[in-house]
């Protein structure tokens, strides 16, 4: 179980994060930060506030003519959600597998994701390029940060 600290230095790292995409212009991380705060039970900080509060107002300013233009489009245009789907389910599997064996020694390459995939059900190549996107790559950062919180202290 996770403490209430390290839930909180959790969320900060995560909320640390979402702030500096925020500001690199990336719309979709205030809902984002809004979702973690919320999810995790934690009231939002002043950045997040102000920035939803200035986002959300520029429809009362007409700057936006849709919340997609405020908040970024939840999906893009031409996007086969099925196919996204599948991809989204077989993306934890394979990052989860690939944690469980190189726990027990095994290095991240081609034949691990070749490995995994025969497991799955699909090529190694599929497997690998799950492991290596963006998606798979913010999973694979979740799982980092969740491993330092539960890492008994050093003395």
């Amino acid at each position: 179980m996770i403490s209430e600290a390290d839930t909180d230095r959790h969320l900060a790292e995560i909320l640390e994060i979402l702030k500096q995409k925020h500001e690199d212009g990336d719309k979709t991380a205030l809902l984002y930060a809004v979702y973690h705060c919320l999810l995790m039970k934690r009231p939002l900080p002043e950045w997040l506030r102000l920035a939803f509060l200035h986002t959300y107002e520029s429809r009362a300013r007409f700057e936006i003519r849709s919340w997609d233009e405020a908040f970024g489009t939840p999906v893009p245009r031409g996007t086969h959600l099925e196919k996204e789907r599948q991809h989204t389910e077989l993306r934890a599997r394979i990052v989860e597998r690939a944690r469980e064996l190189t726990a027990v020694g095994a290095t991240i390459d081609k034949s691990l994701f070749e490995e995994i995939g025969r497991a799955l059900g699909i090529s190694g190549t599929t497997a690998s390029t799950l492991y290596y996107d963006e998606r798979g790559r913010h999973l694979r950062e979740h799982y980092e940060i969740i491993d330092r919180l539960c890492a008994p202290e050093k003395k």
